[in-house]
């Protein structure tokens, strides 16, 4: 018998961060999130953010040392896991236009656009914290 796939959809990720507002910042500017300060962490006096992007996605923005799920942050035996976000933005046009403007404002690019792959046309930029951005067509 066959086993079905099953069929999933991430639906947020949580990033901890030194910087919540500079984090805040640059997804609000560059990718059009919406952000929600939680006011839950009455007790935090770093600022915790969800910002939710168009389709449903969020990303949850955690001051470093918190958990915004209740559990205690562990200690990682690296100082800094550094994740890959990728964005599809829908056209080469688009994916030129955001690295440029990443570009002239003082980000620092990974990689140039480029064709990878037959239908694969991107860049890749840090975020301010190190953590890599990918910008798909």
């Amino acid at each position: 018998m066959k086993s079905e796939m099953m069929i999933l959809k991430v639906d947020c990720i949580t990033l901890q961060t030194l910087y919540p507002d500079k984090m805040k910042d640059f997804y609000v500017k560059y990718f059009g999130a919406e952000a929600n300060r939680n006011t839950m962490a009455t007790d935090c006096p770093d600022p915790m953010y969800t910002l939710s992007f168009q389709g449903g996605f969020k990303i949850k923005l955690a001051p470093a040392g918190q958990s915004q799920s209740g559990f205690a942050a562990r200690t990682s035996p690296c100082p800094h896991n550094p994740v890959c976000l990728a964005f599809r933005l829908g056209s080469r046009k688009r994916v030129n236009t955001l690295t440029s403007q990443l570009i002239l404002e003082g980000h620092e690019i990974i990689s140039e656009p480029q064709l990878s792959a037959p239908a694969h046309y991107s860049s890749c930029i840090f975020d301010p914290e190190g953590n890599i951005v990918e910008l798909i067509s």
